[in-house]
């Protein structure tokens, strides 16, 4: 009988532990956390994200103490929750598996004969900010035949992921063509920014999903940051001058492609390339140049597409070029005189020119009305060429 009740006292105070246990360990763990938790690296970490329940509780009643860890770079850190004045440690893996991302237009056109700058307009964006290794095989394309190619452009990070995208390369004799296509299309182009008005002018160009062309100089570099933005928008950026001064530019040939190449450095270090689309200073067909140099527009307008280029004149005008503060009516009607298919507009983007900014939203919505695109210049656009003056 002793013996009997002996075994249940034993029998009862294992229950009586086992229930103490229970409940210490029910109280105990209170927090349960995701399993095999990771984090992208270089990504914001959320100590929410991680917590998968809160006995007796909320998330938000969980502190959380995360000095240890580390999302710039790979590897496996310890974080500790606090909640109820327990701790939890929980080990978190710092992780890269997102790959890296090509940017770039799908197409580009190269001169004949040139030797093929394939990085053109290439960004390669990758969330871990390391090193990534960009592979370019050009093996079917043939610089000495027009014609269209296939070039495989292939990133790959230091993690292992890998983007592979394909790009048709287009040999030309020169960029752009004199035929005017049978879509309706008005370029837009304005010369002489940036300035304080280039930031309304890509605000209007936006309300109405229009795209334009800006000719640069070197004299506004207070707002270059507009022709990045501008770039980012999918317009495009052309060369203009960097000094735009007559007598400088065109005192002689040579003078002329220093000033050019001053510009492209300055467009180049802002996008990462330097464009092929240029517009002379007056166009080519100005009367001002002869006075410092006879006969040089007959020369550079040979020399530009020798070297790569494709200058751009046009074929309407919005007269703003004639002075300061011309009434927006006027300008208005004068952007309206044109009935071409492809209309190449010449603008103005400079402080002084406010009624140009006024008039815009004006002719935009004229042309838009009678069927026409707003499109910014590309390799394969109509480029206005005229007469020499010179």
């Amino acid at each position: 009988m002793n013996k009997k009740r002996y075994m249940w006292f034993i029998l009862l105070c294992i229950l009586i532990l086992c229930g103490a246990g229970g409940i210490y360990f029910n109280n105990r763990k209170m927090l349960f956390f995701v399993e095999n938790p990771t984090i992208e690296i270089n990504s914001k970490f959320d100590y929410k994200k991680y917590i998968k329940e809160v006995k007796n509780g909320e998330k938000n009643d969980v502190a959380c103490n995360s000095k240890k860890l580390d999302v710039s770079k790979l590897g496996q850190y310890e974080i500790v929750y606090v909640y109820q004045s327990q701790e939890y440690p929980l080990m978190i893996q710092v992780v890269d598996t997102i790959q890296p991302e090509i940017k770039m237009t799908s197409s580009l056109s190269l001169l004949i004969n040139t030797t093929p700058d394939l990085k053109k307009g290439v960004e390669i964006i990758d969330n871990s900010q390391g090193q990534t290794e960009l592979t370019i095989d050009s093996s079917q394309l043939d610089m000495s035949k027009e014609g269209e190619y296939t070039v495989q452009y292939s990133v790959e990070d230091c993690s292992g992921n890998k983007q592979v995208k394909n790009r048709t390369i287009r040999v030309v004799k020169e960029y752009g063509t004199d035929e005017q296509s049978n879509e309706k299309v008005v370029y837009l182009t304005f010369d002489d920014g940036p300035s304080a008005n280039t930031k309304k002018i890509l605000d209007i160009l936006d309300k109405y999903n229009a795209k334009a062309t800006f000719f640069v100089t070197g004299n506004g570099q207070k707002y270059n940051s507009y022709i990045k933005e501008a770039y980012e928008k999918g317009h495009t950026i052309g060369l203009h001058s960097y000094c735009h001064e007559y007598d400088i530019i065109y005192s002689s040939v040579d003078a002329y492609f220093n000033d050019l190449t001053k510009i492209g450095d300055m467009v180049k270090d802002i996008i990462g390339f330097t464009p092929h689309y240029i517009r002379f200073p007056g166009g080519s067909s100005n009367k001002v140049s002869k006075k410092y140099c006879t006969g040089i527009m007959s020369v550079l307008s040979k020399e530009v597409i020798k070297k790569g280029y494709q200058y751009y004149d046009w074929n309407c005008g919005t007269g703003d070029a004639e002075g300061n503060n011309i009434p927006t009516q006027t300008i208005i009607r004068n952007s309206t005189k044109k009935d071409d298919y492809n209309i190449v507009m010449l603008a103005h983007d400079t402080d002084a020119k406010d009624t140009t900014v006024q008039a815009l939203p004006s002719i935009i919505e004229y042309y838009k009305n009678k069927g026409y695109v707003f499109k910014a210049i590309d390799d394969e656009s109509f480029y206005a060429h005229q007469s020499l003056n010179n």
